[in-house]
């Protein structure tokens, strides 16, 4: 199956970088299990076809699924008992290397730094936090020697963790922290990308004024 399109980054990103491993393939259908992240990756554009793909690999062993299609996500949803979904659009910068905010100086973080994360980010579990933390995939943004906020990448390769702190917000440093993890992540050779909850449309105009891509149909994850 052709994985070249917006809506199939994720799967891209974790064979790319030879983290994932795939579980099942056919001509309409590629079902990839990331051994980092733990996620199970299915590209399949047909809702009978994804679960019977899903029914005779994983199943209700599956913790953390994303899938391309919304009506496959809502019936996997309903079948395998998970308690949480994420409806959203897969976004992408595919353009030019971006200029460097020269007021913004960035450092990675490190396990010092995880009680400053861990009181301020709460969109992702602590052990997770504390793994993407050992991964060395959160940047801390100073502007004049003061820290302003930090952003990441997940466990799968996705733009996130984007934080600023109350008294430095509307002031760029958003923009800033996210054109820095973009140069970033090209200079990796990966497509940067990320996801937007469906009903943001704020992040989504923000996300168009930084040149990003965005997908024309919704990806959904899933998790237990």
């Amino acid at each position: 199956m052709d994985i070249g399109g917006i809506d199939y980054l994720g799967i891209k990103r974790v064979l790319e970088r030879g983290s994932g491993i795939i579980i099942a393939e056919q001509e309409n259908a590629l079902l990839v299990h990331d051994s980092i992240s733990g996620a199970y990756f299915l590209a399949c554009e047909n809702k009978e076809t994804g679960i019977t793909l899903l029914d005779r690999t994983v199943g209700s062993d599956c913790d953390l699924l994303m899938v391309s299609n919304a009506a496959l996500g809502q019936a996997a949803f309903e079948r395998y008992g998970f308690s949480e979904m994420f409806e959203c659009y897969q976004v992408a910068y595919y353009g030019e290397k971006l200029a460097i905010d020269a007021d913004l100086s960035v450092r990675t973080a490190d396990e010092h730094d995880l009680p400053m994360l861990l009181k301020n980010y709460h969109m992702i579990s602590p052990k997770e936090l504390a793994e993407v933390i050992r991964r060395k995939s959160i940047l801390l943004g100073y502007s004049q020697e003061h820290l302003v906020g930090f952003i990441g990448e997940h466990l799968e390769g996705s733009m996130g963790l984007l934080y600023v702190f109350p008294e430095y917000r509307h002031r760029g440093f958003g923009t800033a922290l996210q054109t820095y993890l973009i140069a970033k992540t090209m200079e990796k050779g990966y497509i940067p990308f990320g996801q937007v909850e469906k009903d943001n449309q704020n992040s989504l105009r923000i996300q168009e004024h930084l040149g990003m891509t965005c997908s024309d149909k919704l990806i959904v994850w899933m998790w237990k």
